[in-house]
């Protein structure tokens, strides 16, 4: 949120189109075959520090981000299959795949691949940056002190202004804090009265309550990407048989959840892709709704019975007992709370693991050692999904060997004719619902609460992004 600030990307996704537009590059041509992009570059654009934008800073962006001493590998991922590039002149540039990648300009319009001043990188080491970093965007870096504040001053000289922004007012706000308290205050109104203007990542409770109140205004904004799921494990006993799978996705109700946890803010997800990536197979919308009694039906053909009354249903001896992971946000431990209660319903018994935090729950999704657990994967490019269910992602050792989805998903991942594309990402998304591979939950929506005399604050596509460039407050 504060990269999308201080730095510029290449391309810009437009807030509604989600087509991309000029960024730090001012033309792009890809070649057909798919495999060299060629961008033509802006040549009036200054870093923070005054040095100069061309071809040769992005070049050593690329570099730096394929040096093998920096530890992060996200913007590493996002560029794809690049292998190389070449600087043909002082701000044009090529880049070079070794195989067709239809998600590069996604990728090259995140904030992960904003581009930051050689001469800054080069004063600090990679340690020293964090607390010196320059780009070209609106803002610059003023001032950060770890664990309380990151405060930014408006860039006086800022020459790209995307077309994802209006033009200026001349009301426009011109320093920000982003406050980093872990401990936040409990009551969001006090908070937003006494010393926040904006309250970001607010809980469906609290926007509820807030919902009402005139001096506060709520902003729910879509986050496209994989809907809020559940992994199911097909290699785990029970639910290694489809009919387990199906009897869990009819036994639970979802919008019963939307209501409970969500207070209607999320909507239900019914496919794997939520309606926001513009890629989301409305074919299944009610196909899997709530339906006990075809649940009940479809485990007793498998062969279970409750044998001994004890409330759980059982198989050979084998009880219905499964377990999830939850860890503590999005309003997962609720979600998993009432999962229990209603696969109660059906026999099931359902374990929930409580994990802390996302070291613990990576390690549990490489080694397989669960039956659920949720996914929050999120982006535009339908490549999201492979990120979840191609056998070498992160999460292949939860899945039994699916050629055909594993061919589907290579094929979308290096289509780039868009039609044939779109038909490849519908079809995956039908094969993971017929195998019911996941339980999908909801569509994931980011609630952020401001002063109701802030205007003019808005989100980039990608939804996590504030656009502060043309905030005002109302009146001064």
């Amino acid at each position: 949120m504060i990269f999308r600030q201080i730095y510029d990307t290449l391309v810009y996704r437009g807030g509604e189109s989600q087509e991309f537009v000029p960024g730090l590059a001012r033309a792009w041509e890809v070649s057909p075959d798919g495999l060299v992009y060629t961008f033509t570059l802006r040549a009036d654009v200054l870093f923070h520090d005054g040095s100069r934008f061309d071809a040769a800073a992005l070049g050593h962006n690329i570099e730096r981000i394929f040096d093998a001493n920096i530890a992060e590998s996200r913007a590493r991922d996002l560029l794809g299959p690049l292998t190389q590039y070449e600087i043909i002149g002082d701000f044009s540039i090529r880049l070079i795949l070794a195989s067709p990648f239809p998600g590069l300009l996604d990728g090259l319009s995140q904030p992960y691949l904003g581009i930051a001043s050689p001469a800054a990188l080069g004063t600090h080491d990679s340690l020293r940056y964090q607390f010196h970093q320059v780009g070209t965007g609106p803002f610059r870096l003023e001032n950060y002190l770890p664990g309380e504040r990151i405060v930014l001053r408006r860039f006086d000289d800022y020459q790209v202004s995307p077309e994802i922004y209006l033009p200026l007012s001349g009301d426009e706000i011109t320093r920000l804090e982003f406050v980093l308290r872990s401990a936040r205050a409990v009551d969001a109104l006090s908070a937003l009265s006494e010393s926040l203007d904006v309250l970001d990542d607010l809980s469906p409770i609290d926007a509820q309550n807030l919902a009402g109140n005139s001096r506060v205004q709520i902003l729910p904004v879509e986050i496209p990407g994989l809907a809020a799921q559940f992994l199911l494990n097909t290699r785990r006993k029970h639910i290694d048989m489809r009919s387990v799978r199906l009897a869990l996705l009819l036994a639970t109700n979802r919008i019963a959840i939307s209501d409970r946890v969500y207070f209607n803010f999320s909507p239900v997800a019914w496919a794997p892709l939520s309606t926001s990536t513009g890629f989301s197979h409305t074919g299944y919308v009610d196909k899997f709704a709530h339906d006990l009694a075809a649940a009940q039906a479809l485990l007793a053909e498998a062969g279970y019975a409750d044998s001994d009354a004890d409330g759980v249903i059982d198989r050979d001896g084998e009880p219905l007992t499964l377990a999830a992971v939850v860890p503590p946000w999005g309003g997962l431990p609720a979600v998993a709370s009432l999962l229990q209660s209603q696969w109660q319903a059906l026999g099931v018994a359902l374990v929930i693991e409580p994990v802390p935090g996302r070291s613990r729950l990576r390690s549990l999704i490489q080694s397989g050692s669960y039956d659920l657990i949720p996914v929050d994967q999120y982006g535009i490019d339908p490549n999201v999904i492979s990120s979840v269910f191609l056998q070498d992602s992160l999460f292949g050792a939860s899945q039994l060997p699916n050629e055909e989805l594993e061919r589907l998903l290579l094929s979308a991942r290096h289509t780039t004719d868009s039609q044939m594309r779109r038909t490849l990402v519908y079809d995956i998304q039908a094969k993971i619902m017929d195998d019911v591979l996941i339980l999908p939950i909801r569509e994931a929506v980011r609630l952020t609460a401001a002063r109701a005399d802030l205007s003019r604050l808005r989100f980039d596509a990608f939804g996590f992004y504030p656009l502060l460039y043309n905030v005002a407050l109302i009146g001064g």
